[in-house]
């Protein structure tokens, strides 16, 4: 595992849920979008509750997860992350362990859902890792979005041409 999944194990997960959004993370977006391909001229929609999270995920997301899976597989082809690695394994513990404080926070008391924010997150973290292995620039939407992820966010979704975040 390289130094970027090691320094993830510091970072602020899940702890800006519902906030209003700054001017970074407003930036983050707009990048994470257009690297994406994707129209960033729509105000980003912001969740603030785990049930309102919940029912935007039930959405159909259209062409962005396309989008982001067709540049997940031109990472792998140049790359490859082994997840049998130990620093893997306890990231994905201490993001399943800071979404469920985060959900118990809020009052979320469904399990389903903080499985769902930290597989969120864990994947995140997976794209995260593969653009820096690969040698991307900061301006790589897979760098953004993990930026917005370890500041405290959980990215949902593309719905109805607008991102949502929590």
């Amino acid at each position: 595992m390289g130094q970027p999944m090691r320094d993830a194990l510091g970072e602020a997960w899940f702890s800006t849920l519902g906030e209003p959004l700054g001017a970074g993370e407003r930036a983050d977006i707009a990048a994470y979008l257009q690297g994406l391909g994707l129209d960033a001229s729509a105000a980003p929609r912001l969740a603030t509750s785990w049930e309102e999270a919940g029912i935007l995920l039930r959405g159909a997301t259209g062409s962005w997860w396309e989008s982001e899976e067709a540049e997940r597989r031109r990472l792998e082809a140049a790359v490859h992350l082994d997840p049998a690695d130990p620093d893997w394994i306890r990231l994905n513990d201490l993001l399943h362990g800071a979404a469920a404080v985060a959900a118990a926070r809020c009052g979320n008391s469904d399990p389903g859902m903080t499985r769902v924010a930290a597989g969120a997150a864990s994947y995140a973290a997976y794209h995260h890792e593969l653009a820096v292995l690969a040698g991307c620039d900061e301006a790589h939407p897979f760098i953004r979005k993990y930026s917005l992820y370890a500041g405290g966010r959980w990215l949902l979704g593309v719905y109805d041409g607008r991102l949502a975040i929590f």
